[in-house]
């Protein structure tokens, strides 16, 4: 077994959240639940299965009576595991199933970090094998690293919204968290092709994502350089997208309390809103979902705010992830 290191810069600070709720000091767990969370996005993107850890009743449980008796009948601890655990609880761990790695966050010399990761800071992200891992599985971390680097965010507080006031624009709940770089990964990688078999092939048909299937990566959306804030008390184009009241003093409130799709973007308590938006550097990602709004809705909702296609372009999952394979290819070269 080998480890797999790769080096990150972070363009932003990174929130990982303390027993206090404070970002005092660094803890690995809200890393490892981010990077899950993108991993099983991921999964489903490329045509396979991931539980929902949200819910009791769907996610997965290994049952070690069922897991003894395929390994007595000589198939393999990946077989056995198919069998009953998606890929997600595979590689990250579920009940009966410990985590396949330990992950270490490390400063740019090799050391222990301890201390909350810091705008312009380069760290390393060490996994460390505690059994096997496929080559796949490796690839799989590797580009989902990749995917946050380029279109997502990674930790906590990525739900800010930015603000263009100047009184207000430096307050901390309008300050950007979680945008990092890939500054070294030697990581192989395989074509999109081989890993949607790979995916598909490990479907557990017993898993149902009814109600969860809008986190995959197929639904998932990205703008590049452009970005939704709040300009003055009475504008907000990240509420006028999202369907809420632009007014501050009214800016969790619905335009059209009736309105599903507007309700479904928004969020509410416990419920994340679908958008996402950071300032510098500019990035705007979301999803979309096929029962409730498609990309061509989420297109309109953002042409309302930045016009028509001529300096920004909504980027779907699907070309994302061909996009992105590619050019980890060719740099691997």
């Amino acid at each position: 077994m080998r480890e797999f290191n790769i080096r990150i810069k972070a363009l932003t600070p990174i929130w990982t959240g303390d027993a206090d709720r404070e970002n005092t000091t660094l803890r690995e767990t809200g890393i490892i639940g981010s990077l899950r969370w993108w991993y099983e996005a991921l999964i489903r993107g490329l045509g396979g299965t991931a539980c929902d850890r949200t819910n009791e009743n769907s996610k997965c449980k290994l049952d070690h009576e069922k897991f003894k008796k395929a390994l007595k009948e000589g198939k393999s601890i990946q077989d056995a595991l198919s069998e009953q655990i998606c890929l997600a609880c595979q590689l990250f761990g579920c009940t009966g199933w410990s985590r396949k790695f330990i992950f270490h966050i490390l400063d740019k010399d090799g050391n222990l970090k301890t201390t909350p990761i810091k705008k312009e800071e380069e760290v390393i992200f060490e996994f460390i094998p505690l059994k096997q891992i496929e080559d796949k599985e490796w690839v799989l971390l590797n580009l989902t690293l990749y995917f946050i680097a380029e279109y997502g965010a990674l930790g906590g507080k990525t739900v800010f919204k930015p603000s263009d006031e100047k009184s207000r624009g430096n307050n901390f709940y309008h300050q950007d968290f979680g945008l990092i770089e890939i500054v070294e990964s030697k990581l192989k990688m395989f074509k999109k092709e081989d890993l949607e078999k790979y995916a598909k092939d490990m479907r557990l048909e017993h898993i149902n994502q009814e109600g969860y299937n809008w986190v995959s990566i197929k639904n998932f959306w990205c703008v590049k350089g452009k970005y939704l804030a709040r300009k003055n008390y009475n504008e907000s184009s990240f509420n006028k997208v999202l369907g809420r009241k632009e007014q501050k003093n009214q800016a969790t409130q619905l335009v059209d309390p009736s309105n599903n799709i507007s309700k479904w973007l928004a969020g509410s308590k416990g419920e994340s809103k679908k958008i996402f938006s950071f300032k510098n550097p500019p990035r705007t990602f979301g999803f979309a979902n096929p029962d409730i709004i498609d990309f061509n809705g989420i297109e309109e909702r953002l042409k309302k705010v930045w016009g028509n296609e001529n300096d920004w372009k909504l980027l779907k999952g699907d070309e994302i992830l061909d996009s992105l394979t590619n050019k980890i290819l060719e740099t691997l070269k």
